[in-house]
């Protein structure tokens, strides 16, 4: 019998035989829009709760089964729920729910891993609680998940793991470990205070195998007074040094506090329709159409999101200094939308208009789904977002702008651009939209995704995280002496999980027990 059959039929006296899903299923986990298609359905697991958690995790080393670990399996584009190989058991977190707390004096919550943002969201709306939350693109993802990923939103809190504070894990023996402050009996400090006595655990759990974690403590946003919604246009591609620069430079002034967004013609299309609407010829769409779009549209051919909250007197300040700083780009134009509450009142959401009640005002919602469909000329969209780390300097992230693009024109494809600006980094996201099961188009796609690895790092940059497919081949990147901090977290893994049981291969680590060949597929 295949071990795994033997494991889960054990595991069903854990969980409950409903929350098992066997082998062959076609209801197990899959990746929504595979670069790779014909893999079939992986079985899995759903816990209910920390203490089964800990059995599962115990009955899988003594069957020897490797176990892929994941929050709600959201992850679109990197992979979602789908384990790197077919030796894995998916191990689903969506059934741990609850949130624990939240408090909005001292503005922070703990939830567990199948907490969505929408789920936090409703929570502190039905009980008028006074704190915003940081959200990504898609709201039905883990808050958990999001963070321990080092996945971004759009407001002050934006860098999901610098609000990380505390945690509790499962380890891969069984034990459970509280983390900072909350190692002790007795305390609150766990979600208030990032230390903790003697070596800093938490980050040796965010894009790991070290542990299973099954709560965390997260900061949350003073509700403001005063939101503001800003809107930058630039009608020339050759101001982007500028641009960035400018945008950069005010976020680390802290004049701008969210990371700002700068986003194409290509991405202001996607969320329109799909490329069959504005272009039909074959390759990429041309800068002349490009433009033809852009007057159509009525936005610029760089458009730029930003928001201030707080204050009113300060934000108006703040607006002040933008508008004078972007008056250096001739033509540029900045449109913004002020929202506040009654006098020394937080602002409510409700009085928002939808247009402003977005990402960057800390609402969730699933509007940028569509957008996957822009590829696809049968609503059967796929993408994966090539999204490496830059110096938020202007004339590198210009030269690589055109890198890229000269790659997007080499394999067929429209550049997406969507970079999210933070005070010394960006993130230079271009996504890849194809269409799923069209094999010569995934071809291209595959191809167009390496020349992009293989660009980043001729330039010394890298992904701040992967699609499981390529986790080996961006962690050969980092080569620093041979590879050295890889061969560190090898140590970690080896001495903390000797069985080989969470995620192998997961950000190309893998246990001594799959090291040579990098997969679990025949254990």
């Amino acid at each position: 019998m295949d071990r795994r059959e033997e494991f889960l039929q054990a595991a069903k006296e854990v969980v409950g035989a409903e929350n098992v899903v066997p082998l062959g299923d076609s209801e197990g986990y899959l990746d929504p829009y595979p670069l790779n298609p014909g893999r079939t359905p992986w079985p899995g697991i759903r816990p209910a709760n920390t203490e089964e958690v800990q059995a599962i995790v115990k009955l899988a080393t003594k069957h020897e089964v490797p176990l892929w670990t994941f929050s709600r399996g959201k992850n679109l584009g990197y992979g979602g729920p789908e384990p790197r190989d077919t030796g894995m058991v998916a191990l689903d977190l969506s059934r741990m729910n609850r949130i624990i707390t939240v408090d909005d004096r001292l503005c922070y919550a703990v939830v567990e891993p199948g907490v969505t943002f929408f789920d936090l969201f409703e929570y502190i709306k039905e009980r008028s609680l006074k704190v915003w939350m940081s959200v990504p693109a898609l709201g039905w993802g883990s808050v958990m998940g999001n963070m321990l990923d080092r996945g971004y939103g759009m407001t002050p809190h934006g860098d999901h793991v610098k609000s990380l504070c505390g945690m509790e894990v499962v380890m891969p023996d069984g034990d459970l470990v509280r983390t900072g402050m909350g190692a002790m009996d007795g305390t609150e400090l766990g979600p208030i205070f990032q230390g903790g006595f003697g070596p800093t655990l938490d980050g040796l759990f965010t894009q790991s195998n070290y542990g299973v974690v099954t709560q965390v403590g997260l900061w949350l946003q003073p509700a403001p007074h005063t939101y503001v919604n800003g809107d930058i246009f630039v009608d020339d591609e050759a101001y982007l040094p500028q641009l960035i620069d400018i945008l950069t430079t005010l976020r680390r002034e802290d004049i701008i506090q969210n990371n700002a967004l700068c986003g194409n013609v290509v991405r202001a299309a996607s969320m329109r329709g799909t490329r069959a609407q504005y272009w039909d010829g074959e390759g990429s769409i041309p800068d002349w159409r490009l433009e033809e779009m852009r007057k159509e549209f009525g936005v610029g051919l760089w458009n730029c999101k930003f928001a201030l909250y707080g204050d009113r007197a300060l934000s108006e300040r703040r607006l002040e200094i933008i508008k004078e700083r972007i008056s250096a780009i001739p033509g540029a134009r900045v449109d913004a939308r002020f929202y506040s509450g009654v006098e020394g009142m937080a602002l409510q959401h409700e009085d928002i208009a939808d247009l402003d009640r977005t990402q960057m005002a800390g609402v969730p919602t699933l509007k940028p789904l569509s957008s996957v469909n822009f590829g696809s000329k049968i609503e059967n969209g796929g993408h994966i977002d090539a999204a490496p780390i830059i110096p938020a300097r202007g004339e590198l992230v210009a030269e690589f702008y055109q890198e890229a693009k000269k790659l997007y024109t080499k394999h067929g494809f429209d550049m997406y651009v969507g970079y999210h600006l933070y005070p010394r980094h960006m993130v230079h996201v271009t996504m890849i939209f194809f269409e799923r099961g069209d094999e010569e188009m995934l071809q291209r796609a595959r191809a167009l995704y390496t020349d992009l690895l293989d660009a980043a790092r001729a330039r010394g940059y890298a992904p701040y995280r992967s699609h499981v497919d390529y986790m080996d081949r961006i962690a050969d990147g980092f080569d620093f002496n041979d590879n050295a901090a890889r061969r560190l977290q090898e140590k970690i893994k080896d001495a903390l999980d000797p069985a080989g049981i969470l995620s192998p291969g997961k950000q190309g680590v893998w246990p001594q027990r799959f090291r040579t060949e990098r997969t679990s597929a025949q254990s």
